[in-house]
C-alpha cells in the first residue's frame, strides 16, 4: 500500500514552505491512537498533514490512508464505504464500524494510520458521527487515527485521560517569525501587516504585494487574473472539489486550472487529478449565478448531500425541493435519513407543506418506522399537490414510495389504490412503468392467475428503477414462478437478483419444494407480522420431512392463501405424529370452507402438493389430469408414488431427495420400507445418513408392524444405526481415537497400517480401492492387495465400532462399489476436518489448539504434498491469531505464535513480520535486536531484498 492510498492529497505548490517542526510532530500520530488537528480555516491543517504525508513515503514508519470528508459522510454507512474504499476493500451497501475495523486489523502486523481530512463536514450527533466515535474507541492496537478539521467534537474523554490523544491546534500551526521571514524572502516580499501567523493569509498576502487587510489581498490577487480564470475559480468554489471537465461543465467554458494553480494562491492540485479552492476564496467569490449548473454536476456524480447543502447555503428552497424528490427516487427505503432530516430541519415553515418535502417527511418516517400510518397521508397528500401542478414525473416517484411502503406492511388495499392512481399518471417513466406491471401481477395472482402475473412482471423495467422497488418486485417474481411451479427458475433469479440474506431465504424454499434437499432456516428478518406467518408455515412443513413437529399455527384464516398456509401445516404435524386421520380432516374441512373450484384457493394448494395429493380423493383426481409446473410435477409423482406403493406397486424410480422433500418423514420411511422387502434399500440407507437417529426409530417401529415387518427389518440389517457415543480421530500428531472424549486403548491402533489407512481416510473425502493399495501395497499384486485391504477394514471397522455384532454393516466406514470412506459428521469427526473447517476469526484459538505435533507421522513418506499442505495451513491459522492478538495489544503472545510458525516455516515472509511488529510493540529491545538479525539471516540465505512491509518494520527496528 502506497501511492494508491493518498488520493486526495493535495500536491505540494513550489511556495509551500516545508515546516519541519510541524511535520516532525505529525509524523509522531504514529505514536498515539488518536491525533486531532483542529484550527480555523486558513491554517494550513490540509498542507501540514500532506506534508507529513508524504515524508512518511520518503521514510516509512507504516501505512497512511488519506480521506477527505464531505456533506454526505453524515449518514453512517456512506462515511464507512468511503473509509473502505480509501482502504481498497471490497464491501457490500451498507457497511459499518465492524466492516472498518476489520479492514484496520487486515493490515496487521504494519500499523495503519487513517487520516480524515475535513471532519467538521460532519456535524456532531449525526450517525457519521456517532461511527466516528465508535471508530475511536474501538481502533486496533495496530490503527491510528488523525481527525482534522475546524471543529472535532467526538467523545474522547477516556483516551483523553490515559494520555492517547495529542491535540495540535491553532498556535502549532500558526507560522513562526523565522517561518513567515523565510516565505517572504522567497516571494521578495515584505509583510506590511501583522496576520499573526495565518498561513493562508500571509501566502495571500505575499501573491498579492503590501496590502493592509487579506480581504484587499485577495481583491488585488483576482484583479490580476483574467475573466476566464475568475469564472474558473468562480465554478471551482460552488463545487468544492472537481475535475477539469467538471469545472468546464459549470463554466461552460473550458478550463485551465494548472494556470489557476500557478497564478492563484490557495488551489491545490489533488493526487487523484482534481481540483480544491481553499474555503476562504468562499466569501470572495460570487457563484450564485453558477448554482444550478454545480447543482447538476454534484447530483451527476451521486453526491446529492454536497448538492442539498448548496441549495440550503443559499436558501433556494425550489431548488432543494427539486433535489429531495431526487434523493427519495435513488434510494426509497435506504434513504440517508441524516441528510434527509438535516434537510427538513432547514426548510422554513412557509415552505415544509410543498410537496417535495412532504414526500421527503414521509420517507424519512419510512426510514424509521413503515409501519407509520401517516405515511401514507404523507405520499398522498404529496401526489395529489404534484398532479395539481403537471409534475407527473415528482407523482411517480410519490407513488414509488407508496408501493415500497405497502409492501413493506403486505398491505394489498393499499396497493390497489396506488394501482389505480397510477393507472392515471399520464406520463411514461421506468418507476410508473413497473408499478402498472406489479400492481396489476398483484391483481391477477390474486384472482388465481400466476402465470398471467408473470407476463406482467416479465415486462417490468426492473433494472430501470431504484433498487428499493426492484427488489419489492422480484420478491414478488419469485413468488409467483413457484406458484407455477417453476422453483428452479424461482431460485435462479433469487440468486441472481437479490441481496444475499433475500436469496438465501428466497432461493432456499423455492429449491426445497422443487424437490431439491437444500438447507432452509425458518427465520426471517422482514419482522412482519404477514412474513412470520408465511415463515412458520413453510418451516413447519418442511420440519415434517425430519420427522419434527414445530408449533402449530392458527387455523382459522379469513383468506385462501392463508387458510392453505394453516391447512398444509396442521395436516404435516399430524402426520408427524402419526394420526394421518387426522390430517384427513383438516383438508376435508379445508375445502369445505374454501372449495377446489376457487381458482386462487386451488392455486395455492398446490404449493404444498403432495400432502393434498395424498390426503384428499378429491385433490387427487383433480391433479392427475391438470396441467402443472415442473416442480409440482416432482411433488406429483413423489405423492403417486407413495399412494400406489401402498396398492403393491411400487415406483420404478424416485429420486431419495424428492421422497424426503415432499412426504413428512413418516411416509418417507414406509415407503422406503416397502421397497426394501423387494430389496430396494437406496431410499433407506439415503434417509439415515440425511435425518440420522429419527430414522431408525421409525424402522423399529415398523417392525412391529406385520405389512411392513420384512422390510423395516432388511433396513435395519442393512443400514447401520449410529454409535451410542462420539467418536473422535486426531491426526495433528500421533494418531489417537477418542470415544466420547476419552482415547481409546484398543490392539487395532498398534497396527501400522491400520492406522495409514485411517489417515487417508481422514485426509481424503472418498478413496478409492485401487488408491488405498496401491499406497499401502505398492509391491503386491492386486489379488494379494486386495486381501491386504479387507483384513485391515476388518480391524479398522473393530477399532471403530467394537461394540457392532458380526456381519452389520459399519456406521462410521463405508465400502460403496470402489470406494472406501468415513461417514462425516454427527457423531464422528476428525482434527483434521474441524482444522479445514475453523477458519473465521473467533474460532482461531480453537484451530490451533488442536495441533499436538506433526500431522500424519505413518503417512509422511506416502503424502507428502498433502501433509505439508495441512502444516501450511496450521502456520497460517498461527499468523492470523498472532496478528490478531497484536491488534488487541498482546504483543508478547503474538510474538509467541509468529515464533511457533517460524519453527515450521523458517523463510515465511508474513511470519518474520508479525514477529518483528511485535518485538517493536513490546518495546522489547533485546528481542527486537535478535528478531530483526533472523529476518536478515533469512533474507541473505534467500539471497532477496525485503518487501516493502518488511523494510518499514526493519526500518523502525533500527530507530527504535
Amino acid at each position: 500500500m502506497g501511492e494508491d492510498h493518498l488520493r486526495g492529497v493535495p500536491r505540494p505548490l513550489d511556495v509551500e514552505l516545508p515546516r519541519l517542526r510541524l511535520v516532525d510532530r505529525l509524523r509522531q500520530r504514529w505514536c498515539r491512537p488518536v491525533t486531532l488537528v483542529v484550527a480555523g480555516p486558513g491554517f494550513g491543517k490540509t498542507t501540514a498533514l500532506a506534508q507529513a504525508v508524504r515524508a512518511n513515503l520518503l521514510d516509512p514508519r507504516g501505512i497512511d490512508v488519506w480521506m477527505t470528508c464531505g456533506p454526505g459522510h453524515e449518514n453512517a454507512s456512506s462515511l464507512a464505504a468511503a473509509i473502505l474504499d480509501a482502504l481498497a476493500v471490497d464491501h457490500g451497501p451498507a457497511p459499518g464500524t465492524g466492516d472498518v475495523v476489520a479492514a484496520l486489523r487486515r493490515r496487521a502486523p504494519l500499523d495503519v494510520c487513517l487520516l480524515l481530512d475535513d471532519v467538521h463536514e460532519i456535524p456532531g450527533g449525526s450517525p457519521g458521527a456517532e461511527l466516528l466515535g465508535t471508530l475511536a474507541r474501538t481502533l486496533p492496537d495496530t490503527a491510528h487515527l488523525v481527525l482534522s478539521g475546524r471543529r472535532v467534537g467526538l467523545p474522547l474523554a477516556r483516551r483523553e485521560a490515559a494520555g492517547e490523544v495529542a491535540t495540535i491546534g491553532a498556535g502549532d500551526l500558526a507560522f513562526t517569525d523565522a517561518e513567515t521571514a523565510a516565505l517572504a524572502s522567497r516571494f521578495g516580499r515584505d509583510l506590511t501587516e501583522d496576520l499573526r501567523g495565518w498561513p493562508a493569509l500571509i501566502r495571500l498576502s505575499l501573491s498579492a504585494g503590501p496590502a493592509a487587510s487579506w480581504r484587499y489581498a485577495a481583491e488585488e490577487v483576482l484583479s490580476r487574473v483574467s475573466d476566464e480564470a475568475r469564472t474558473a475559480l468562480a465554478a471551482l468554489v460552488a463545487l468544492g472539489c472537481a475535475t477539469v471537465d467538471e469545472v468546464g461543465a459549470v463554466a461552460e467554458a473550458p478550463v485551465r486550472l494548472e494556470h489557476l494553480v500557478r497564478s492563484v494562491p490557495l488551489i491545490d492540485r489533488l493526487d487523484d487529478g482534481r481540483y480544491r479552492a481553499h474555503d476562504l476564496w468562499a466569501s470572495m467569490v460570487p457563484t450564485d449565478h453558477l448554482r444550478a449548473r454545480a447543482v447538476e454536476v454534484l447530483s451527476a456524480r451521486g453526491e446529492l448531500a454536497g448538492a442539498g447543502r448548496v441549495a440550503c447555503r443559499a436558501q433556494d428552497w425550489g431548488l432543494l425541493a427539486r433535489l429531495a424528490v431526487e434523493l427519495v427516487r435513488t434510494t426509497l427505503s435506504v434513504l440517508p435519513c441524516a441528510t434527509a432530516e438535516r434537510w427538513l430541519a432547514a426548510v422554513p415553515a412557509q415552505h415544509v407543506d410543498e410537496p417535495a418535502f412532504l414526500l421527503l417527511k414521509a420517507a424519512v418516517r419510512h426510514a424509521i418506522d413503515f409501519t407509520d400510518p401517516s405515511i401514507d397521508r404523507l405520499v398522498d397528500r404529496a401526489c395529489t399537490r404534484m398532479l395539481g401542478t403537471g409534475d407527473h414525473d415528482g407523482a411517480a416517484v410519490a407513488l414509488g414510495q407508496a408501493v415500497i411502503t405497502a409492501h413493506s406492511r403486505g398491505d394489498l388495499v393499499r396497493l390497489a389504490q396506488v394501482a389505480h392512481r397510477a393507472q392515471q399518471l399520464d406520463v411514461d417513466s421506468p418507476v410508473l412503468r413497473l408499478l402498472r406491471h406489479s400492481t396489476a401481477a398483484v391483481l391477477a395472482e390474486l384472482s388465481g392467475d400466476p402465470e398471467e402475473a408473470l407476463t406482467h412482471l416479465a415486462q417490468a423495467p426492473v433494472t430501470e428503477v431504484p433498487k428499493a422497488l426492484a427488489v419489492s418486485t422480484t420478491r414478488f417474481h419469485v413468488h409467483c414462478l413457484a406458484m407455477c411451479g417453476r422453483g428452479r427458475e424461482a431460485a435462479e433469479l433469487a440468486e441472481r437478483m437479490l441481496d444475499d440474506d433475500l436469496a438465501r431465504r428466497h432461493a432456499a424454499a423455492a429449491r426445497w419444494f422443487d424437490g431439491q434437499a437444500v438447507e432452509f432456516h425458518g427465520d426471517d428478518p422482514d419482522s412482519t407480522a404477514r412474513g412470520e406467518f408465511v415463515a412458520r408455515a413453510l418451516h413447519t412443513v418442511i420440519a415434517a420431512s425430519y420427522g419434527e413437529v414445530t408449533t402449530e399455527l392458527p387455523a382459522e384464516q379469513d383468506n385462501p392463501r392463508d387458510a392453505v398456509l394453516a391447512c398444509a401445516s396442521h395436516a404435516a404435524v399430524a402426520v408427524t405424529r402419526g394420526d394421518e386421520d387426522r390430517a384427513r380432516d383438516v383438508y376435508k374441512q379445508h375445502l369445505a370452507r374454501w372449495p377446489a373450484d376457487i381458482k386462487v384457493a386451488e392455486r395455492h394448494l398446490r404449493r404444498f402438493l403432495t400432502l393434498g395429493y395424498v390426503l384428499s380423493d378429491e385433490l387427487r383426481e383433480r391433479w392427475d389430469s391438470a396441467d402443472l409446473g415442473p416442480s409440482h410435477r416432482n411433488a406429483r409423482e413423489a405423492g403417486r408414488a407413495f399412494v400406489r406403493a401402498r396398492c403393491g406397486d411400487l415406483p420404478a424410480h424416485l429420486p431419495e431427495e424428492h421422497a424426503f422433500c415432499f412426504l413428512p418423514l413418516p411416509w418417507s420411511v414406509e415407503l422406503a420400507a416397502r421397497l426394501a422387502a423387494a430389496g430396494r434399500t437406496a431410499l433407506g440407507t439415503w434417509l439415515a445418513d440425511r435425518v440420522g437417529p429419527a430414522v431408525h426409530r421409525r424402522f423399529r417401529e415398523l417392525a412391529r408392524d406385520p405389512d411392513l415387518a420384512a422390510g423395516a427389518t432388511r433396513l435395519l440389517a442393512t443400514v447401520p444405526t449410529p454409535p451410542g457415543q462420539p467418536l473422535g480421530i486426531e491426526v495433528l500428531g500421533p494418531m489417537r481415537v477418542t470415544r466420547d472424549g476419552v482415547p481409546v486403548d484398543a490392539p487395532e491402533l498398534r497396527r501400522v497400517r491400520v492406522r495409514q489407512l485411517l489417515g487417508l481416510l481422514v485426509l481424503r473425502p472418498v478413496l478409492s480401492r485401487e488408491q488405498a493399495m496401491d499406497l499401502l501395497w505398492p509391491g503386491l499384486d492386486p489379488a494379494s492387495a486386495a486381501r491386504n485391504l479387507r483384513v485391515t477394514m476388518t480391524h479398522l471397522r473393530r477399532l471403530l465400532e467394537p461394540g457392532r455384532a458380526g456381519g452389520e454393516a459399519s456406521y462410521c466406514l463405508r465400502g460403496d462399489g470402489d470406494t472406501v470412506r468415513l461417514v462425516r459428521g454427527g457423531l464422528l469427526t476428525a482434527d483434521l476436518w474441524s482444522l479445514r473447517e475453523l477458519g473465521d476469526a473467533d474460532q482461531l484459538d480453537q484451530a490451533v489448539a488442536l495441533w499436538r505435533g506433526e500431522p500424519l507421522p505413518d503417512l509422511v513418506d506416502v503424502c507428502e504434498a498433502e501433509i505439508a499442505e495441512v502444516r501450511a495451513q496450521h502456520v497460517r491459522n498461527l499468523l492470523a491469531l498472532g496478528e490478531l492478538r497484536l491488534v488487541t495489544g498482546d504483543p508478547v503472545q503474538a510474538w509467541r505464535l509468529a515464533d511457533r510458525a517460524l519453527a515450521l516455516e523458517p523463510f515465511e515472509p508474513r511470519g518474520h513480520r508479525l514477529a518483528l511488529a511485535a518485538a517493536l510493540r513490546a518495546r522489547n529491545p533485546q528481542r527486537t535486536v535478535q528478531t530483526r538479525a533472523r529476518v536478515l539471516d533469512s533474507l541473505r540465505q534467500l539471497g532477496v531484498r525485503p518487501d516493502p512491509a518488511t523494510e518499514i518494520l526493519l526500518r523502525q527496528s533500527v530507530s527504535s
